[in-house]
């Protein structure tokens, strides 16, 4: 019987409170062949304590002099993995006893898919929503265009993939999130299980509760970055990236786009309306193009989409740029 190795890389700052929980939550598992590869990021707290606690020859810790962050942390523990695969999982969140089986069956199964995820199921006190992303890598690369959808804890990779892409150490907002994009844009095919695998923690001290406008910045940046990408025209990347780009180049990226792997058009109406965002002025005769453009790909507008747009034909540039963030994300 064939059993790889699976390395679940687990970072950690001053998380001794719920960490015993997530490792007896990994001891626990139905699949025994597994390593967990602690990077201790610095911790200050009682972490070397709870650790003592643990005999298990599977747990392979290793702690850092100084703090080098999450980005950073993940990356060493890459590096020191020995596995076939490799999983994540933070210290306060609660893996599903099966959850190394059937990521690793699903892989095994589908030797085209390099990385998958799952649902998850939030909870504080008690169960509350479990999270449903989008399955198939079709479905997840579109996806990817307006956010992450992907929970990190959840998520098992060949270990070569991660390896050779690995986290932004320049990142400490919305570093997963960045490296999906990077792994999509590469080539590297992607999957949910629609099955919840995890529990993931809510908690007051989470460092994602503290991160908010840092996060949304972050997060704009890596989108824009990833539907660049996707028009696959250096050209017209050089021309964004000095403010430069022009009517034209809006109706030719919009023709990509509608063409770009036989997704249907309305797929890419955020990434229509971020082009839009990027011209470097606004005015009734960009509005009308843009409105034709939409037209003749058939995308479907609410009326109230139509009206707002039409809005910033009068707001200066710089202010029409801040509330079409608000507006790309209404409804689609």
């Amino acid at each position: 019987m064939n059993t790889p190795l699976i390395s679940v890389v687990v970072p950690i700052h001053n998380g001794a409170q719920w960490l015993g929980q997530t490792l007896d939550s990994l001891f626990a598992q139905t699949y025994p062949n597994f390593e967990i590869v602690l990077v201790d990021d610095a911790s200050t707290d009682n972490l070397r304590e709870v650790l003592d606690s643990f005999h298990d020859a599977r747990l392979h810790v290793v702690h850092l002099q100084k703090n080098v962050g999450v980005s950073a942390a993940r990356n060493h523990g890459i590096e020191l993995a020995r596995g076939d695969f490799i999983a994540f999982c933070d210290a306060d969140d609660l893996c599903q006893p099966q959850r190394l089986e059937r990521q690793l069956a699903f892989l095994e199964q589908h030797p085209d898919i390099d990385l998958c995820g799952s649902a998850f199921t939030c909870f504080d006190t008690q169960d509350r929503e479990t999270v449903m992303n989008p399955a198939s890598d079709e479905e997840i690369r579109k996806a990817l265009m307006l956010g992450n959808c992907f929970g990190l804890s959840t998520i098992m990779a060949r270990a070569g993939i991660l390896k050779s892409i690995r986290f932004d150490e320049t990142l400490h907002v919305a570093e997963d999130y960045d490296l999906w994009t990077r792994l999509a844009a590469s080539g590297v095919r992607l999957a949910n299980l629609p099955e919840s695998l995890l529990r993931y923690r809510w908690h007051p001290q989470q460092a994602s509760r503290h991160k908010g406008a840092r996060l949304d910045q972050a997060t704009r940046k890596i989108r824009s970055d990833y539907c660049i990408g996707l028009l696959g025209d250096s050209e017209l990347q050089a021309r964004l990236g000095n403010g430069s780009v022009g009517l034209d180049d809006l109706d030719a990226a919009a023709q990509r786009i509608a063409r770009h792997t036989g997704h249907e058009p309305r797929a890419f109406r955020f990434m229509l309306a971020w082009l839009y965002q990027q011209l470097p002025r606004h005015g009734l005769i960009p509005w009308w193009r843009w409105t034709r453009i939409q037209k003749r790909l058939r995308l479907e507008l609410d009326r109230n989409y139509r009206l707002n747009t039409a809005l910033l034909a009068f707001l200066p540039v710089s202010v029409g740029r801040k509330y079409f963030d608000t507006l790309i994300k209404l409804k689609r």
